[in-house]
């Protein structure tokens, strides 16, 4: 754990582009929003290895969304029965059920169809987001916080130097 939490840090402060920490953020939101032990949370979650992002914030975005998602689950169940109701898709979404494989994928049942709409509809707002929310942070607020009296504090504490010194060696070897 405190390997991701260090990563984490290390890629905020990092030369690193804003859009690859946002962009694990999103698949993170997304893959929690779909409930896992399906074949539809696997595909993405498999398929988010193979894209250029944060692995860290991918995976502590995730762990922390999914805390919270399931007070959501109703709206969810809402937004997947109205959609998997369009009478228009009916079609469609029959063929998808005969072809082999695809039901493991739980497409069929509303609260995972509705967290993936929703974790897709809502991908590029936070990628935006937090694009504009971590080029803010490196410009303003890290600076401010590496200088301030509280950090160097923290930093004469045993268990927060053996962190601290773990992101200089990951610092250095991202670098």
């Amino acid at each position: 754990m405190i390997s991701f939490i260090a990563k984490l840090v290390v890629a905020l402060n990092s030369n690193s582009r804003p859009g690859e920490m946002a962009s694990g953020i999103a698949f993170g939101l997304l893959l929690a929003f779909i409930p896992a032990g399906n074949l539809l949370w696997l595909v993405i979650f498999i398929f988010a290895f193979f894209i250029k992002h944060n692995i860290a914030a991918l995976l502590l975005s995730m762990g922390f969304s999914r805390i919270f998602i399931s007070v959501f689950d109703p709206f969810l169940d809402k937004i997947g029965g109205f959609f998997l109701n369009i009478s228009a898709f009916q079609d469609f979404f029959t063929f998808l059920y005969n072809i082999p494989l695809i039901p493991y994928s739980n497409f069929n049942n509303t609260i995972v169809m509705g967290g993936f709409i929703l974790g897709i509809l809502l991908w590029i707002p936070v990628f935006i987001l937090f694009t504009t929310i971590i080029k803010i942070y490196r410009k303003k607020i890290a600076p401010k916080v590496a200088n301030s009296r509280f950090v160097k504090f923290l930093k004469k504490v045993p268990v927060i130097s053996k962190i601290s010194a773990s992101i200089q060696k990951l610092s250095f070897l991202v670098s």
